[in-house]
């Protein structure tokens, strides 16, 4: 297949002022909704341009979006490559730029009309070299959609308690599926590494190491489509456990105290589980940890039922909130037994 990237011819005439990147991997559906929102941005539409990286999808997406060009769609601007993940279609997305900001969203983000505009803001003090934006959850989500989007974003939680502004418990890094950086941000680090998850994590905190500032900015919203399944939500969970040791593997000071606790966690409880049996005093310290963990969960219960007035998440987010620190915590494990395993550093070393 061609994978020569399209141009609309407008591109040569007018200057913009940010383009817009998506990578996408069998989402043409997804794309046609994110398409309908981008439509309606306060941004006039011939200050942005809409760069679609095609990462490999098997579906019919380029033919839909070479049809939306035929049809007019000038802002629109798209190539094909061969599966390599969202980094390297990102990377490819700024390559093919005409832009000094570049804007990233995912397919399955559905943003606010006052989105692009509150992004770019910023912008203007030209010591920021990235922007990240707020999240809400999808207005049409089920009962298990608002409840994982509660236990991702909550302050009980290393994504609620990522310092945004004002007192920070963890510093705060733009992601992807609402995020800005600089052509200045990108020509000092080179853009995101192949990782595959973390991405953007590790790429924002190298936009910072070179001596950018990161800022968020709560006027750029955007709805989240969250993991629909439990098991999507494991799944999730259990890889951003085991991408902070890769993480970390890269930049030792990336990793902070709030990352390990769920991890932590596991080896206290399964400790004290053992000695109990042996020992009758830790007996003891277990049924207290025990109950302190049914109060704190409740009160995690009622939290969510405060913010959302739906009695089901009292009951349901709880339950979710052991998974994600189990699943987070198992995680962790994984990538450190992936780390230390006999062979593996030497594998590293010679990549």
């Amino acid at each position: 297949m061609n994978n020569t990237p399209s141009y609309p011819s407008f591109l040569k005439v007018h200057a913009l002022a940010v383009s817009v990147i998506i990578p996408t991997y069998n989402r043409k559906e997804e794309l046609r909704g994110l398409f309908d929102y981008l439509d309606k941005q306060t941004l006039p539409s011939r200050l942005f341009e809409i760069i679609v990286v095609d990462d490999g999808s098997t579906d019919d997406t380029t033919a839909y979006l070479k049809n939306l060009i035929e049809k007019g769609k000038d802002n629109l601007l798209f190539c094909y490559q061969h599966n390599q993940g969202p980094g390297a279609a990102r990377n490819r997305g700024m390559a093919m730029s005409r832009a000094n900001i570049f804007a990233f969203i995912d397919t399955d983000c559905r943003p606010l009309p006052s989105w692009l505009e509150e992004l770019i803001r910023p912008f203007s003090d030209k010591q920021v070299g990235a922007v990240g934006g707020a999240e809400e959850y999808m207005p049409e989500d089920s009962v298990l959609g608002q409840a994982i989007h509660f236990c991702m974003t909550s302050p009980f939680t290393t994504g609620g308690l990522r310092g945004k502004s004002g007192r920070k418990l963890a510093n705060y890094y733009p992601r992807t599926f609402n995020m800005a950086i600089s052509r200045e941000a990108l020509y000092k680090t080179g853009g995101f590494k192949p990782l595959y998850h973390g991405e953007d994590i590790e790429l924002s905190f190298r936009i910072k190491e070179a001596g950018f500032s990161l800022l968020y900015n709560e006027g750029a919203k955007v709805h989240h489509r969250r993991r629909v399944t439990v098991r999507q939500f494991f799944n999730q969970l259990l890889k951003m456990g085991e991408v902070r040791v890769t993480l970390a593997r890269l930049h030792p000071e990336m990793l902070e105290l709030l990352h390990v606790v769920p991890a932590g966690g596991i080896l206290i409880l399964a400790l004290a589980i053992i000695l109990s049996s042996f020992f009758s005093i830790f007996l003891g310290m277990l049924e207290l940890m025990i109950f302190s963990g049914l109060i704190f969960l409740g009160v995690v219960g009622f939290v969510s039922f405060n913010r959302t007035k739906n009695l089901k998440l009292f009951f349901l987010v709880p339950v979710l909130f052991i998974l994600q620190h189990c699943a987070y915590g198992m995680g962790f494990y994984r990538g450190l037994w992936k780390w230390l395993r006999p062979g593996d550093a030497k594998v590293k070393r010679e990549k």
